[in-house]
């Protein structure tokens, strides 16, 4: 007796794909969130842990140090070349991207210059490869390398943006972005270190921040 051949109506194939493609409607976007999510952890990790690094060096030293005046981690300009300054990242691990040591600090040596300001080449952090870009930029956990930092420079407890006792005159520019007015507390923020990143999809329509202290 001949066996029975089973396969798929072109009916059943269609119902097929479309309870997949419901299922993918359903799921992906859940996916995609959950992933936005978990990128926004870890740079608040982050951010948190370059800040200890940065309070660690005032505790050694008894004030923070002076970056960029730009108020950025890569400032415009900031070469690539692993061998070369680039000022937040020397200042904190006392060595350059390649990994080769400062100079040793000398008399007269510019005041800004790693080896001004971390005398005694102490190494606060330690940057894993997932803190640079492919084009040896610090980045975030979503590949922004554009990263505003802005220190407590009067050493008043308080980061204050504008006015006769601002520490800064104006929020830096992320990603095109400014954060508004309303992102900033009345009377500045109380922190000795802050940091913001322009957040996933944001555009000049819609701008959104990630924040070190929300």
């Amino acid at each position: 007796m001949p066996t029975r051949r089973t396969a798929f109506t072109l009916l059943e194939l269609l119902a097929v794909i479309a309870v997949i493609g419901i299922l993918a409607a359903i799921l992906f976007p859940g996916i995609r969130a959950a992933r936005v999510a978990a990128g926004k952890a870890r740079t608040r990790v982050q951010f948190s842990q370059w800040t200890a690094a940065i309070e660690a060096f005032r505790s050694e030293y008894g004030y923070y140090p002076a970056f960029h005046a730009s108020g950025l981690v890569n400032p415009p300009g900031q070469n690539s070349d692993p061998a070369s300054l680039h000022l937040f990242h020397d200042v904190l691990a006392a060595k350059r991207r390649d990994g080769s040591v400062l100079p040793v600090y000398a008399s007269g040596a510019d005041p800004q210059y790693p080896e001004a300001q971390n005398r005694k080449l102490i190494g606060f952090y330690v940057f894993s490869e997932s803190d640079f870009s492919e084009s040896a930029f610090l980045r975030d956990a979503f590949g922004n390398t554009e990263i505003a930092i802005l220190v407590d420079k009067n050493l008043d407890g308080v980061v204050r943006i504008g006015g006769d006792s601002g520490d800064y005159s104006v929020l830096p520019a992320v990603g095109g972005l400014t954060p508004a007015s309303a992102d900033i507390p009345t009377g500045g923020i109380k922190a000795g270190v802050i940091f913001y990143a322009p957040a996933p999809a944001a555009t000049a329509a819609m701008p959104a921040f990630l924040f070190s202290w929300k």
